[in-house]
């Protein structure tokens, strides 16, 4: 029985980690993040040089996954994360074997202890937490670039005013769009100033460039500037005029979204107010109502 328990109590801890970690934002790879840079200069590695971890999260995101439904893998998410599909297919399935063993164990532990539970919990019990710790990795993914996605937006904002000011100083147009995403660390102005330094060394208009970045992590409003961008063309006036209307239009649709979470979260505030009010009522008015009632 104690060795039962010990058992129980690792495997325990070892799934506890495995949550933590996943819940945690893991960092990028040097390797993923130099090819992302230079991907003509810095060839993938072959499959044999990658390891054993890696290659069964590989072998599960080509023969597991599904384009749709709960086996479809996240990509663009991963891709705005700067996470690799073979480390998140090998956290699931760390945690789909963790949520399969975790109950038949418990079950198995509550018989030495000496009580009893239906034959059929260590089966549903297994599927059950096997399904929702599969999930979450997913949902987990999905929250972290929701929130990154909303913060490019607003950095994407104020990289765009720094390109006005840049074409209104007499900068060229690929000069503007390049120096604002050098003189500053953020994440959001390190993925711009990539794209546009693949597109320079790759010959490439850089418009072409922030459009794919928009489609790789799944930011609309690359993609809608890019293309407007082409249209218009390269000349300063009809450039100036496209990046003023798409920074106001940005700017009024982030206030919209403000102004709409501000109303939702106040609307939410209204339960626990009304308890807090309601308690307070029946803390004031219990003494005179008992006593009401007692003379009476």
């Amino acid at each position: 029985m104690t060795g039962a328990a010990a058992a129980i109590g690792c495997l325990g801890a070892v799934g506890f980690i495995v949550l933590i970690r996943e819940l945690l934002p893991a960092p990028p790879r040097l390797d993923a993040a130099l090819a992302r840079i230079q991907p003509t200069l810095l060839p993938s590695p072959p499959a044999d040089d990658l390891k054993a971890g890696d290659r069964l999260g590989q072998w599960l995101a080509e023969r597991v996954a599904r384009p749709v439904g709960m086996l479809a893998i996240p990509r663009t998410d991963l891709a705005l994360l700067a996470r690799l599909v073979e480390r998140f297919m090998l956290d699931k399935l760390a945690l789909f074997v963790t949520g399969f063993v975790v109950p038949p164990l418990f079950s198995a532990l509550v018989v030495l202890a000496g009580g009893s539970l239906p034959w059929t919990f260590p089966l549903v019990g297994a599927l059950v937490l096997a399904v929702v710790l599969w999930l979450v990795p997913d949902w987990n993914v999905r929250s972290q670039a929701r929130q990154r996605r909303r913060d490019f937006r607003y950095a994407f904002t104020s990289y765009l005013q720094l390109v006005v000011l840049e074409r209104e100083a007499g900068a060229a147009l690929n000069a503007a769009l390049e120096n604002p995403a050098k003189i500053t660390e953020g994440w959001p102005f390190q993925r711009i100033h990539q794209a546009l330094t693949r597109a320079r060394h790759g010959q490439e208009q850089p418009w072409r460039a922030l459009s794919r970045l928009g489609e790789e992590i799944g930011v609309r409003d690359l993609i809608d500037l890019a293309h407007t961008a082409e249209i218009a063309g390269n000349e300063g006036a009809k450039m100036h005029d496209v990046l003023v209307a798409k920074i106001s239009s940005m700017r009024h649709e982030a206030s919209a979204a403000a102004r709409a979470e501000a109303n939702s979260r106040t609307t939410a505030m209204w339960v626990p107010t009304s308890l807090l009010m309601l308690g307070f009522v029946i803390l004031v008015g219990f003494p005179f109502f008992s006593k009401l009632l007692a003379s009476g």
